[in-house]
């Protein structure tokens, strides 16, 4: 695509952004009794908000009652944290269209309410945000999607966020995969991926020793990626996936022995938690 031709796209996505928040994302009224917690980023995907999330829950003590909103187009995102969450008896999950709606529905259900992303809805007034920055904050026309990877620019944001530095030497967020053991395994491995970022959950299997000989890349919540998992599944001997691509198979799909599902942990450095516990007014378990 042509310099000039994706400049105007994103001029043009810049106008319809200004003109969704000023005329369908007025700002909103508090809650009344849950604390609002948002994680989000800039990027258009792959900031790992899923995982912090996850992290974040698990941390909450038991005496304190915890709500999750997650898109209800996230479908795998939903079923993920319905399997991670399933011991939690304090943490129930939503799936909704309208995060601002359903937060103040249950505001006197819960003691918290999580919203994974949710960062560029305006009418969330009140809230705790988490923004996970993986560069630098985009400022310009230039870091917008089509151009970028971006969604807003900082100046979109008025209220102020606990940035999470994902990126350097100095991270206070590190995502990583943990215990993956190819050791003596010499067949052919394909990669199925459906995530935000892709490219670095195939690097990071590498580096832990993976050889992989075929990638396919499918979109973030993808419907048809079963199918194209049992495509791959023919010409190759182990298909590596993440936890959330294995959410989207089939039970039955699941229990394969080709399918490798691979987990993902984040690190969060004692001090960046430690301002979360004073933001929060929480003592982590």
């Amino acid at each position: 695509m042509p310099l000039f031709l994706k400049y105007l796209l994103a001029l043009v996505y810049r106008i319809g952004y200004l003109l969704h928040h000023h005329f369908c994302l007025k700002s909103g009224k508090p809650l009344s009794h849950a604390q609002l917690i948002v994680v989000g980023s800039f990027l258009v995907g792959g900031a790992g908000k899923t995982p912090f999330c996850l992290w974040l829950v698990w941390r909450i003590p038991a005496n304190y009652k915890v709500a999750v909103l997650c898109h209800s187009r996230a479908w795998d995102e939903v079923n993920l944290y319905k399997m991670k969450l399933c011991d939690c008896a304090n943490v129930r999950v939503f799936a909704t269209k309208n995060r601002y709606k359903t937060a103040h529905e249950i505001d006197m259900q819960f003691d918290y309410i999580i919203c994974d992303d949710g960062f560029e809805d305006s009418r969330l007034v009140g809230a705790k945000v988490v923004r996970l920055d993986w560069s630098q904050p985009p400022t310009s026309l230039k870091d917008l999607i089509p151009l970028g990877k971006h969604r807003s620019l900082v100046q979109d944001h008025a209220a102020p966020a606990l940035v999470a530095r994902c990126y350097g030497a100095e991270r206070d967020v590190s995502f990583a995969i943990d215990g993956v053991n190819a050791d003596g395994f010499s067949g052919r491995s394909a990669v199925v991926c459906g995530l935000g970022d892709p490219t670095r959950f195939v690097e990071d299997l590498k580096k832990v020793g993976v050889d992989v000989q075929m990638v396919i890349y499918r979109p973030d919540h993808d419907s048809k990626f079963e199918t194209a998992v049992i495509s791959v599944m023919e010409l190759a001997d182990a298909v590596w996936m993440t936890e959330k691509d294995v959410c989207r198979l089939s039970a039955e799909l699941r229990g394969n022995s080709k399918i490798r599902v691979v987990v993902q942990k984040n690190f969060v450095a004692p001090n960046f938690a430690k301002k979360m516990e004073l933001s929060f007014h929480l003592s982590f378990i």
